[in-house]
């Protein structure tokens, strides 16, 4: 048997992609749900997700929408009009320009609205879309200090002594099928490995289309993860969905999960 982690990044990004993971959770493979806690969609993600089985983890998010800190604490993390800088601006910055100090003090903001609205800790804490070792280092900071399980982004590791391997993602490639990358990627698993899946499923809405270049590979990977074709390949596979909350306790999620 091989252990699946199949998760969903993005809730609260926008409505189209609450609908588009809700209905992922609900009729698809998705079992493990990031949330971006400081977006206006937050809570409508939330409520679509009321009662369903859903692994919740903190996906941190830095470059998209505006902080929980007032901007004027977070300086170095936001533009003139107090929206968050960019992924884009930080790919292409030639240093580090946000400081350990305000990444620490937004993300453990983010940790305490996460606590607001579920009423528990994440299951695991990672972080949107940005690479920096500033971040990084708050990352660690924040998740010691809250007894946190933290991820590294695009790393293996290791979770209730269970060895990880964080999959590649191949949705920001041109040409991208995500019916065959899933294929192409999971066939290599070896008996008794567990893999980590991300996907981006929704659909589009404005909000969204104004605000990231990852856009039609969301409705792709949507269709994908409901197809029936993929749930039989994966049974074929030996394949066993799992959580992060399994993997931690050794017994059916009874903690991060969607219900109030």
């Amino acid at each position: 048997m091989k252990k699946l982690l199949m998760r969903a990044d993005d809730l609260g990004f926008s409505e189209a992609v609450n609908y588009g993971i809700a209905k992922m959770v609900r009729e698809g493979l998705i079992r493990n749900c990031g949330v971006m806690v400081n977006m206006d969609a937050t809570e409508h993600g939330g409520r679509l997700l009321e009662g369903a089985s859903c692994c919740l983890g903190l996906h941190c998010n830095v470059s998209v929408g505006r902080p929980l800190c007032p901007p004027e604490e977070v300086p170095s993390l936001v533009d003139s009009r107090g929206i968050f800088h960019s992924s884009r601006r930080y790919r292409e910055a030639a240093r580090e320009f946000a400081t350990v100090e305000d990444f620490h003090r937004e993300l453990t903001a983010q940790y305490r609205r996460f606590l607001e609205l579920f009423g528990r800790k994440p299951a695991y804490f990672e972080a949107h879309a940005v690479r920096s070792e500033n971040l990084r280092r708050a990352l660690e900071q924040v998740a010691e200090e809250n007894g946190l399980f933290y991820q590294p982004s695009f790393c293996n590791f290791t979770l209730g002594g269970t060895y990880v391997i964080n999959t590649p993602m191949h949705s920001m490639e041109p040409g991208y099928d995500a019916w065959a990358a899933l294929k192409q990627e999971l066939s290599k698993a070896r008996e008794g490995s567990c893999h980590l899946y991300v996907c981006h499923p929704g659909y589009l809405d404005q909000y969204l289309l104004k605000n990231t270049s990852l856009t039609l590979p969301r409705a792709e990977e949507a269709d994908m993860l409901c197809d029936p074709e993929i749930r039989c390949w994966l049974a074929e596979e030996g394949f066993r969905l799992v959580t992060y909350d399994e993997l931690a306790w050794g017994e059916p999620e009874t903690r991060g999960q969607a219900t109030p």
